[in-house]
């Protein structure tokens, strides 16, 4: 029997679009008429950089329809997506936050050509701290997003607009980019799920690096099913890309059943001040424990040292690599936190560049044995939550604590996802980070559709609850 809701109610997780795509309720070419209209009543909020115009977008729509009654295969049919707008879409513009840098591309990343083979359909490119220098999402020069559970507060960053679009419903996932936590901060401030690959798991052919040796392409879902859903289409080796891993499906973890999971000593564990956040990740542990897990204390050092390499080291000369062109000619333009931490680069000398590289191999085979005791980090995502003015009156310091648990992940090559777990007192989310070896994302995916399920909270600040039950996982 065909579904009742209302399509101005439709949640865009992957499950309800299935449900009325298959009973024929709606169409993929109705939800895509929708979302134009929940996008028109959100102008001005600041998500959105460049939209696909709607026309070509229901065009796409109307060609899928006819290639599933024609029997393709297309296992995101009829699934509306957005991108961070460091992202290539031949056609479209790419600002990476600053309209002084834009260019049209030329190109569509490979990320972007794979969801779309696969039946995603394209909306546009989403808002972000310029240059994706930014774990706040307020460096704009254009303005920035607000966080949909209360807009005195930040989004979080870099890929700010890519996080509100999938927790507000305008669209039903989202890439964003990574580098040093990019891909779950703003999870975690949303209420959604945001999923890190191991870098060179997911192509980042066609994006603007900042740092081309780690940068990885996240995903943004309601759901952890819809994460998993979306990297089982966009993992892969790509020969475009020159760190893409050629692994193949059998070289990613599979879950043990093992829930012996990471926590730092008391010593390095911070909230910065905020205990609504330090009793949030209390509970989530209580969660962990009471699913069969097993604590272990860790030594957070190496980890928080991997970490500094982000910023405070000459890995900073990617990014100047990127973006300096941008820097020297138009200064003006580029937000000044965002000009100040690119252009530490300039303090850097090629021995330096291999202090660093030297460095981080020493950190990544420290971390390799903490992993021979544990199966998973359990981190808070973000140790606190910021208002905009406290941001602004203390731009650099804040920015940096907002990283103090995600920005080692990327350097030391680890798997990462945020998942929600709960709401802190005063209504703002908590996110729950595991953190895994390279290539863990079947095991950590497998916990957290666990916690998800224990916690059984709403779907971004849509509204919508969410099941307690979920499909059964896909094979990545």
């Amino acid at each position: 029997m065909p579904s009742s809701t209302p399509i101005a109610q439709l949640s865009l997780d992957f499950d309800s679009l299935r449900r009325v795509y298959q009973d024929g309720t709606w169409s993929p070419s109705c939800v895509i008429d929708e979302l134009y209209r929940r996008i028109e009543r959100a102008r001005g909020d600041h998500v959105w950089l460049h939209l696909v115009p709607e026309t070509r977008a229901r065009e796409t729509a109307v060609k899928l329809e006819r290639a599933r009654s024609g029997g393709a295969h297309l296992p995101l049919y009829g699934i509306p997506f957005g991108v961070k707008d460091n992202i290539d879409v031949e056609g479209l513009p790419t600002t990476a936050g600053c309209p002084e840098f834009a260019y049209r591309a030329t190109r569509t990343a490979s990320v972007v050509e794979r969801l779309e083979a696969a039946g995603a359909i394209l909306i546009g490119k989403q808002n972000m701290d310029q240059f994706a220098t930014g774990l706040v999402g307020i460096r704009s020069l254009m303005g920035h997003c607000r966080n949909p559970f209360d807009p005195d507060y930040i989004p979080g960053g870099s890929s700010s607009g890519s996080a509100v679009a999938v927790s507000t419903g305008q669209v039903s996932f989202s890439i964003g980019s990574d580098t040093g936590g990019s891909g779950r901060v703003p999870a975690a401030l949303n209420n959604i799920v945001g999923l890190k690959p191991t870098p060179g798991l997911v192509s980042t052919y066609g994006f603007v690096y900042c740092n081309r040796s780690f940068d990885v392409a996240p995903v943004f879902a309601l759901t952890v099913q819809d994460a998993a859903d979306v990297l089982e289409v966009v993992c892969g080796y790509d020969p475009k890309d020159i760190f893409s891993e050629n692994v193949g499906s059998v070289a990613l973890q599979t879950d043990s059943g093992s829930m012996r999971f990471g926590v730092p000593d008391s010593a390095a564990l911070e909230f910065f001040g905020n205990d609504a956040a330090r009793s949030a990740y209390r509970e989530s542990l209580d969660i962990l424990r009471a699913l069969g897990g097993h604590e272990v204390r860790i030594d957070y050092t190496p980890f928080a040292d991997a970490g500094k390499l982000v910023f405070g080291s000459a890995f900073i000369a990617e990014r100047w690599m990127a973006y300096h062109e941008a820097i020297d000619h138009h200064p003006e333009s580029v937000h000044p936190e965002v000009r100040s931490a690119i252009e530490a680069a300039r303090h850097y000398s090629a021995a330096d560049a291999f202090e660093a590289l030297y460095a981080q191999r020493i950190l990544v085979q420290q971390v390799a044995k903490v992993f021979d005791s544990i199966d998973f980090l359990a981190l808070p995502t973000v140790p606190t939550i910021y208002r905009c003015d406290e941001v602004e009156r203390d731009p650099r310091k804040l920015n940096a604590n907002m990283g103090y648990y995600t920005y080692f992940a990327n350097p030391l090559k680890l798997a990462a996802l945020s998942v929600p777990a709960g709401m802190m007192h005063g209504g703002l989310p908590f996110g729950l980070s595991l953190v895994g070896p390279a290539f863990s994302e079947r095991a950590l995916l497998s916990v957290a559709r666990r916690i998800e399920a224990q916690v059984d909270g709403y779907l971004g600040a849509t509204g919508t609850r969410a099941r307690a039950a979920h499909r059964s996982p896909s094979a990545i």
